[in-house]
């Protein structure tokens, strides 16, 4: 019985060991939605193939649209909205604009690449044939 009882300790603050000793140490600091961005598009500079010209567009627009959704999120946060819904449709909604920005700036292999590569190609399709649609009903 007493092995028994050891076993469980030993296994028990095992378990709790990391939630306990990970809340002590620092978390690296928050970097600003700009630190975001010239990283997110120097990574895109590097996978797609970039000149120069489009790396400064998509960090231009990285850049703003990443400190506006952190701003709407903010203002979010302080009226007390806390849903995830809500967020994840926010979220979504800074996504399109950022996809139909990089529609313009990439040509369509980059594009494609990048909608291949963050997952959102599906997504992309889907508003694209509802938009269509929506166009069509009303003409």
């Amino acid at each position: 019985m007493k092995a028994g009882n050891a076993l469980f300790l030993t296994i028990t603050i095992m378990f709790l060991s990391p939630i306990v000793f990970g809340q002590n140490q620092e978390q690296p600091p928050e970097k600003s939605p700009v630190e975001l961005a010239s990283y997110q598009a120097e990574r895109m500079q590097k996978d797609l193939g970039l000149k120069d010209y489009q790396l400064f567009l998509v960090d231009s627009v990285l850049q703003r649209n990443y400190t506006d959704l952190k701003a709407k999120i903010e203002e979010m946060r302080l009226t007390g909205i806390q849903t995830r819904e809500s967020y994840s449709s926010v979220q979504d909604g800074f996504a399109a604009k950022i996809d139909d920005a990089f529609e313009k700036i990439f040509d369509k292999v980059q594009f494609t690449k990048y909608l291949k590569m963050s997952g959102r190609l599906k997504l992309y399709m889907k508003r694209k044939e509802a938009e269509t649609k929506k166009e069509v009903e009303t003409k």
